[in-house]
């Protein structure tokens, strides 16, 4: 991060489109929702500007502040990601230029994973999973990929078909989303995979299937009213989609009902993975500390826990550690294979761009930036303009 200190731009942020990703496996990208009805209302101003070059594009943070003798000034905060999207930025947009080469490799046999991260209101989970007017990112890559079964199998493919399974991490416990919120125990093979056990994993036939599944697994989840928001997140929600291949039939075990009416039971084997974690929503230590309720307390202070352990994971696979700590949390330790591997990430970063969450907007480009600073190299940051004061608001 680069800062200094110049006046408050009055011009409405430029919406940056993302270049071509680098080809690394670590892609980071920042989305920038609109201002609310309600912060429109207070007065409220947008603090957030975008800037697209031909290596990404630069997220730009003019933060109010104060100075001693009570002068109020600015000070500018510079962010380098892989791409950045404007308030005015759709879904299929956001999807197009980040999310869909998942896909691609997907179908290449690899594992691929999308993280959406940001402060509690930030518009993570609109993201994912959409509205009634627009599609979220689940569905937009679920389409994708009933498109591309569709033209293998047609094409004399090996008839693939997609396993959807839904789980969340509340408070270190794992429980199954799509089975009543079951619990489920985390349990590591003789071949050092991490299986949930127990945990359901249904065949997916089509988009209108994958939908009703979606929605059922989302209304599943844990949601509570926090002082930051009142239906936030307290749960890492995950969503995982098997591509796999038809393998040869095996005979019904003795005493078990065969499947669908058949004498036989149908066995499949895994050809990719693709897992979309909608984090839950983060927020400052002062948001849950002047709550009276232990609970969200409780909550507010696991969520930090296992997104600290998300980070330094990362940072151990970039610094090429022997031992790196998936252990540290539920979150780390269930999706270590998303990070091992044959695999590619991308990470959203949805951050509000208000002046009283300019806080919170910062906290998270931090962390952001430090996740793609891990395996990018350093570029240089833009000029700094010289020191001006801002005219105090009368």
């Amino acid at each position: 991060e680069a800062a200094h200190c110049t006046p408050m731009s009055e011009t409405p942020a430029r919406p940056a489109q993302p270049r071509r990703p680098r080809g690394n496996r670590l892609q980071v990208v920042v989305r920038k929702r609109p201002l609310s009805g309600r912060e429109a209302e207070r007065g409220r101003r947008d603090v957030l500007d975008m800037q697209a070059d031909a290596e990404g594009a630069w997220v730009i943070v003019h933060e109010p502040k104060t100075k001693v003798d009570l002068t109020a000034y600015i000070e500018t905060h510079n962010f380098r990601f892989d791409g950045a999207f404007g308030e005015a930025t759709t879904n299929r947009t956001l999807y197009d230029g980040s999310v869909a080469p998942l896909v691609s490799h997907l179908f290449a046999g690899r594992i691929a994973t999308c993280f959406a991260y940001g402060a509690t209101g930030a518009g993570k989970t609109h993201t994912m999973l959409g509205s009634p007017q627009e599609h979220g990112i689940y569905s937009l890559a679920a389409n994708s990929i009933f498109e591309r079964m569709e033209a293998s199998n047609g094409a004399g493919g090996e008839g693939l078909v997609l396993r959807v399974s839904a789980f969340e991490i509340y408070g270190g416990k794992v429980f199954d989303l799509l089975h009543a919120r079951k619990l489920c125990p985390v349990r590591e093979d003789s071949k050092k995979r991490v299986n949930v056990v127990g945990l359901t994993q249904r065949h997916c036939h089509d988009i209108g299937h994958f939908a009703s599944l979606l929605a059922a697994s989302h209304d599943a989840r844990q949601t509570a009213a926090t002082m930051a928001n009142g239906v936030s997140s307290r749960s890492h929600a995950v969503l995982q989609l098997a591509l796999c291949r038809r393998a040869a039939a095996r005979p019904a075990a003795r005493g078990r009902r065969p499947l669908a009416g058949r004498e036989e039971e149908e066995e499949f084997c895994e050809v990719g993975r693709m897992s979309f974690i909608d984090l839950a929503g983060t927020e400052r230590g002062a948001a849950t500390l002047f709550c009276h309720d232990k609970e969200r307390q409780l909550e507010g202070a696991e969520i930090n826990k296992s997104l600290l352990a998300l980070k330094e994971c990362i940072r151990g696979l970039d610094a090429g550690k022997s031992h790196v700590p998936f252990r540290g949390s539920k979150l780390t330790e269930v999706l270590r294979d998303s990070f091992v591997g044959d695999c590619h990430t991308v990470m959203i970063a949805a951050v509000g761009p208000s002046d009283d969450s300019v806080e919170q907007t910062l906290n998270t480009l931090r962390y952001a930036a430090t996740v793609r600073d891990l395996s990018s190299s350093a570029v240089a940051p833009p000029p700094t303009p010289t020191l001006q004061l801002m005219p105090r608001r009368p």
